[in-house]
């Protein structure tokens, strides 16, 4: 009972079960402290930990390899590195179970060169060595080095390929991801599972590479991947960002099993597709069918409201968001409030909750009351607000572009010319240019302004010089619907570049 509570992720109940264990005055075995010991890993709980710790002294069991391996992962789950560290320099021997364990236990308590030094100093190595410390590098963001010491390894397994690739979508390289996802496929030999799908669909949910997720669901489906509620909720989430919203509805609605990932997932995918009063009618869906909404939930409500334009329904569940459901406001759901409140043009009312949250602001939420002080003309707070920018974000050049163009609106040029020249002082005036990308035959392309790292970029100059001509020709009242124009080009790279009016709106 003790091991299947554990095996759940319940070590509630199965510590539950051990004190009820004693109370009868049954005597546990080795056996027994292994799963004791991962419960109190889950927790963590470092004073119940080092009661059991005891346990086993008293029972003459601490020189067991595997509960010595347990007692070491415990402590590190707790914090406790330098226990984990005697416990480990005190083994009489020690195997690579033990020195993965403790490869492990230094990166879960951020002691990433004491990681290191272990891997270097290994007698021998395994698979799971190479993946402790990849998985190590990983968590702390160290994804190129994470990626060098892949390319290293002697063998790689399915945690190998798909820890890799997760570590690539969690740092949002996402073109990466996908990458290596493809060489995984063709060269490895190794056949994804349902976990590494995942990863994968939330990679091409970031790029919006529509052709690679539909190809995921297809495979999902011709090899029997286990289709679970994680893998229901990323094939509707990457369906929400690629646009295809109706796709992604069906399939919620088709889906057997929810949680709370799955309402979100869509609730957000309808709000970010500017179907406001649908999110809105879903929220209340789930609250018709008792589904208990969290943080996440209202970001996408919050979003909702503001695509609609109602400030009344956005005040309405920002306060039933504390007062019904008990959920403590974070700095997203007042970036959401007050980009609702300035698109309104309630600049005082979304200048007086910022003054109010109970953390500080950050550059989110500033940029969005600066960008509505430009939208509405609203010149004191507008420079009021970029002096706070500029306390967080010196460096930071598109919140003087906003007070620039807000200067220029009134006919400020003087303050347009100083806020220019104070951009320029401080070496903040180029702009980081953004990146788009867009997938053709399933081949994500990436393109930075003034950049010249794709192969085919004098092909793309070429089509844009040539588009830009032909609206010059047409005059800046061109009718982009009325011309109804398709411009295609590149076919022969293989690019396939091609804009319909909506796209090159």
């Amino acid at each position: 009972m003790i091991r299947g509570f554990v095996l759940i992720k319940n070590p509630e109940k199965a510590i539950e079960f051990y004190d009820l264990m004693r109370s009868l005055d049954v005597k546990p075995t080795k056996f027994t402290f292994v799963f004791v010991l991962k419960a109190y890993s889950l927790i963590p709980s470092f004073q119940e930990g080092k009661l059991v710790h005891g346990k086993l002294v008293k029972f003459g069991f601490c020189n067991d390899v595997y509960l010595r391996n347990g007692l070491i992962h415990m402590y590190s789950k707790c914090g406790d590195i330098r226990s984990a560290h005697l416990l480990f320099d005190e083994m009489p021997e020690r195997n690579v179970v033990n020195w993965n364990t403790m490869i492990v236990a230094c990166f879960d308590c951020g002691d990433i060169e004491g990681g290191r030094k272990l891997f270097d100093e290994m007698p021998e190595r395994n698979v799971e060595s190479w993946n402790a410390i990849i998985s190590g590098y990983s968590k702390w963001d160290f994804v190129d080095v994470a990626r060098s010491l892949f390319d290293m390894m002697p063998e790689k397994d399915l945690f190998s390929w798909s820890g890799m690739i997760s570590s690539y979508v969690r740092s949002r390289r996402a073109k990466e991801a996908l990458e290596l996802f493809e060489d995984m496929m063709q060269n490895s030999g190794v056949k994804p599972d349902s976990v590494t799908m995942v990863s994968v669909l939330s990679a091409c949910s970031q790029i919006g590479a529509l052709e690679m997720g539909r190809w995921i669901h297809a495979y999902v489906g011709r090899n029997k991947l286990k289709y679970d509620v994680f893998l229901g909720t990323s094939l509707i989430d990457m369906y929400a960002n690629c646009g295809c919203i109706n796709i992604a509805l069906e399939m919620f609605n088709s889906m057997p099993c929810r949680n709370i990932f799955s309402w979100n997932a869509i609730l957000c995918g309808l709000a970010l597709n500017g179907l406001g009063s649908n999110a809105l009618e879903l929220f209340e869906r789930m609250n018709l069918e008792h589904v208990k909404p969290n943080d996440v939930t209202f970001v996408g409500v919050l979003c909702a409201c503001c695509h609609i334009g109602s400030v009344n329904e956005g005040r309405r569940q920002f306060n039933r968001m504390v007062t019904e459901f008990g959920i403590a406001p974070k700095i997203e759901h007042f970036g959401c409030m007050v980009d609702i409140l300035g698109r309104a043009g309630l600049i005082d009312e979304a200048k007086e909750l910022v003054q109010n949250m109970p953390m500080d602001p950050n550059i989110v939420v500033l940029g969005a009351l600066l960008s509505a002080c430009r939208i509405h003309g609203v010149k004191d707070v507008g420079e009021e607000v970029l002096k706070q920018l500029h306390k967080l974000e010196p460096g930071d050049g598109g919140c003087y572009v906003l007070l620039s163009n807000i200067n220029a609106a009134d006919n400020r040029w003087d303050e347009v010319m100083k806020t220019r020249k104070m951009m320029r002082d401080m070496g903040v005036e180029k702009k980081i240019p953004g990146c788009s990308s867009i997938e053709v035959n399933s081949v994500v392309h990436q393109f930075l302004a003034d950049d010249k790292l794709h192969p085919n970029w004098r092909e793309v100059y070429e089509a844009i010089d040539r588009l830009s001509t032909h609206l010059e020709v047409e005059g800046p009242e061109l009718e982009l619907g009325r011309v109804g124009f398709e411009f295609s080009c590149l076919n022969q790279t293989g690019l396939g570049l091609t804009l319909n009016p909506t796209q090159a709106a």
